[in-house]
């Protein structure tokens, strides 16, 4: 049988006190649970100590804006910047010998066109595509509810292995404190079943938080409806391992607004709504974080940093005589991205001395991850759409997707490129 349930207030009222013992508890109640104050005590004060560390990584977002305000206003040539700022930066220039080149360059990217007298007419009637923009019409409570709730001795690792890294928080989840998960698990025990579906849910939603602007409070009934056939032991299971269910969770709204975004994007190009057009200039100065050297023809005095493989292809396309020069890609809004159903960084832009830019996506054998298939295929759209003086390439060692290349079928494809 079920315990009986506090009448009001959720497991954070509890904790924190925020409402009265009379307010949470109906007559007869208090016998059938026991909160020690000490422990609460405890419990607030992890949870305030996890308050703490989203406040520092709130302010490391913060600082990183401001850093690469910084750098865009260096780029500019902004003389109001002073001077021991810039010489503390790693600022890189374009080489002399390509900036006549580099300056005529304006790559195509996606736009979405908006009617006449809209809030956005100053733009000249485009604005740039964006995944907000194709979820529009998106309604989470209408997509379906499928979502894998197994949990294997192999996740349970995974878990272990993820909370271990105390060190290593993300602004998306908390580490939760052992003692806090417990005290959920017990309180939500003495629930009815209707309380503890809704409970449970709420608190998965707040750890989602948000994805593609789904407020939290739909994410959490999307959620209750995922859960509510779900008996006692599988509601205290979940319970007992949040963290892994709410990544679960995220990831399957993730899979829906993609699905979402991306059918949008197709019809939306069929009608002509979103149109590929020259927009993407490159900035006269970088400022990578780290950077890399030892090949030939890169645009700027110094490009950024690159792995192994990234670096062993660009080495043998930069030593082709039919390349003029080439770009490290900047990614987190610097560089330029083919901004459709996803944000696509590709990770070389590379100049042909017959005019065609040629953009490199390189995939270590060893590293190709979901995303590589949408991806290419966003790739070979802005190649259909940018005109034929462009040309998109995912670069395989051994090539792995429909579509991608091997490196030694891109080097006999560049090679002739004079």
């Amino acid at each position: 049988a079920e315990k009986q349930e506090t009448s009001g207030g959720s497991f954070e009222d509890l904790l924190f006190g925020e409402q009265t013992k009379d307010e949470t508890t109906e007559p007869g109640d208090t016998q059938d649970i026991e909160i020690n104050t000490e422990e609460i005590k405890q419990l607030s004060e992890a949870e305030e100590s996890t308050q703490k560390i989203d406040d520092i990584i709130n302010l490391a977002e913060e600082t990183d804006k401001e850093f690469e305000q910084t750098v865009k206003e260096l780029e500019k040539e902004d003389t109001s910047i002073p001077n021991e700022i810039k010489e503390k930066m790693k600022i890189f220039p374009i080489k002399d010998i390509f900036e006549n080149e580099a300056s005529k360059i304006k790559l195509p990217m996606f736009f979405k066109k908006v009617s006449q007298g809209s809030f956005f007419e100053a733009e000249g009637n485009f604005v740039p595509v964006t995944k907000t923009l194709l979820l529009e019409g998106f309604d989470l409570d209408k997509q379906e509810h499928n979502i894998d709730f197994t949990l294997s001795s192999f996740n349970m690792a995974s878990i272990d292995l993820e909370e271990g890294r105390k060190n290593e928080y993300t602004p998306q989840y908390k580490y939760v404190r052992p003692e806090v998960r417990e005290a959920f698990v017990e309180y939500i025990s003495t629930l009815s079943p209707e309380r503890k579906i809704k409970e449970l849910s709420d608190r998965l939603a707040r750890y989602i938080r948000n994805i593609d602007e789904i407020p939290e409070q739909k994410i959490a009934e999307y959620i209750q409806k995922s859960i509510k056939d779900f008996n006692s032991e599988k509601i205290a299971e979940i319970s007992a391992n949040d963290y892994f269910y709410a990544n679960k969770i995220k990831d399957k709204i993730r899979e829906l607004t993609g699905k979402y975004a991306e059918k949008q994007f197709s019809i939306l190009l069929d009608k002509g709504t979103i149109v590929c057009k020259p927009a993407f200039e490159l900035p006269k100065k970088i400022s990578p974080k780290n950077t890399a050297k030892g090949v030939t023809k890169n645009l700027y005095v110094e490009e950024g940093e690159m792995n192994d493989f990234e670096k062993s292809v660009i080495f043998k396309i930069a030593n082709l005589d039919s390349v003029e020069f080439w770009h490290r890609n900047l990614e987190r809004g610097k560089g330029l991205v083919l901004n459709g159903f996803i944000n696509h960084y590709p990770d070389f832009i590379v100049k042909m001395k017959n005019g065609k830019i040629i953009l490199i996506e390189t995939k270590g054998d060893d590293r190709d991850n979901s995303d590589s298939e949408r991806k290419l295929k966003l790739g070979k759209i802005w190649e259909s759409k940018a005109g034929d003086n462009y040309r998109y390439f995912m670069v395989f060692n051994k090539a792995k997707l429909e579509g991608a290349r091997t490196v030694d079928e891109v080097i006999e494809i560049l090679k002739d490129m004079f």
